[in-house]
């Protein structure tokens, strides 16, 4: 990696990200070397990531994905890293093509998305008469940010993404998107600082905030679906709430198992209407989305830092935010048709946030920004026009 000095307009400084050669030569061995262990006959998706699928992503890796090309795509971007409460944050800023005074929007991934997410929302955002800043952050402990000391949970990090815009890049007023993760430390910015956190834009609702207030039978059904849902897909978030430090020692110095972590998140996650997930995670594309979000983690050393933030979560206190109340800025919801993460009813949502705007995402799952860029984009910029 390098860097440029400082820029004092900002305080932030440009950031080229590069990988180590010799980390890119160990991934690549490690790929080529890895041992396939046996599986049951006839077994695919029910029981992780399907081995025909992973074993097809994998002879892509090896044969045709080129890292250095994805890097050259992201440079092409402005990158920058400031350093704030003792960590580099690595972030992305978009100016608006036509120069204004509109509060720009911050975009926030959650796991295991990345920065990748977003950067064709950002750019979307920042084009045209009506365009406005855009800034894409890599939360701490993923990618080219670094890792907090101590455990750090998203509520503490909605407290840095905030110092980030308004003492950092100087806005005294923006708006939040995320999904994921996102979508909760998106939240945070909305209850801790309604004071320059002009409206919320979020693609999930997190249970722990809602399901307390869960009465109507439309919601208790919503909570129990979730529940039994939950029951199956969960144990990714049991590991990595409770033991991260196990998960990270297993899966750091892994490429293949850590893409067989992240492809079964991605496969159980994604719309279920998109058709055939086997066929549609072995096309180049889908290959490619799936190689290229995993090898940030794997360049940049984060894949163990990264899941500090469910562990953290834990430490920020009991579930719902303080005092029973609600996030009371403006709030919009994107409701995609995310399989596990299915939309609540607005009722219930409603006792935790102020929603103002609800919107339909077609042809979306949990990833709405790999997906359907163009509408997520069009729909928070609807939303920021008209809060």
């Amino acid at each position: 990696m390098t860097m440029s000095p400082p820029n004092q307009a900002t305080g932030a400084t440009p950031f080229t990200p590069r990988a180590d050669q010799k980390v890119l030569a160990r991934i690549e061995r490690r790929v080529a070397e890895f041992e396939w262990p046996k599986v049951p006959a006839g077994a695919s998706w029910e029981s992780g990531a399907d081995p025909a699928t992973l074993q097809a992503i994998v002879a892509h890796w090896t044969s045709r994905f080129d890292w250095r090309a994805e890097e050259q795509k992201l440079n092409a971007h402005p990158n920058f890293l400031a350093r704030l409460a003792g960590i580099d944050l690595h972030f992305i800023h978009h100016r608006a093509s036509a120069r204004n005074d509109l509060p720009p929007v911050v975009l926030l991934h959650g796991w295991p998305g990345s920065i990748f997410e977003y950067l064709d929302v950002a750019t979307r955002l920042s084009e045209g008469p009506g365009g406005r800043d855009a800034v894409v952050v890599s939360l701490p402990g993923v990618g080219w940010s670094g890792a907090p000391e101590k455990l750090m949970g998203p509520r503490a990090m909605a407290a840095l993404v905030h110092d980030l815009l308004t003492k950092v890049l100087g806005y005294p007023r923006y708006y939040a998107h995320g999904a994921d993760w996102g979508s909760i430390i998106s939240a945070w910015l909305g209850f801790d600082h309604p004071e320059a956190c002009a409206g919320v834009h979020m693609t999930m609702a997190s249970p722990r905030f809602i399901a307390g207030a869960a009465s109507a039978p439309d919601e208790q059904k919503w909570l129990a679906g979730f529940r039994e849902r939950f029951e199956d897909d969960g144990a990714y978030f049991r590991l990595q709430t409770s033991r991260p430090l196990t998960a990270g020692y297993a899966l750091s110095d892994n490429p293949v198992g850590l893409l067989a972590w992240m492809l079964e998140k991605f496969a159980a996650w994604g719309d279920p209407a998109a058709g055939d997930k086997s066929r549609l995670y072995q096309t180049p594309e889908r290959a490619d989305l799936l190689i290229r979000n995993a090898m940030l983690y794997l360049v940049t050393g984060s894949v163990a830092t990264s899941m500090w933030i469910y562990r953290g979560l834990a430490t920020e206190g009991a579930p719902g935010y303080p005092g029973g109340k609600r996030v009371e800025v403006p709030v919009a919801f994107a409701a995609t048709r995310d399989p596990v993460f299915v939309p609540p009813p607005r009722s219930l949502l409603e006792k935790a946030y102020n929603v103002v705007r609800w919107t339909d995402v077609p042809g979306a799952g949990h990833f709405p920004g790999y997906d359907v860029p163009a509408l997520l984009a069009d729909d928070i910029a609807q939303f920021a026009a008209t809060t």
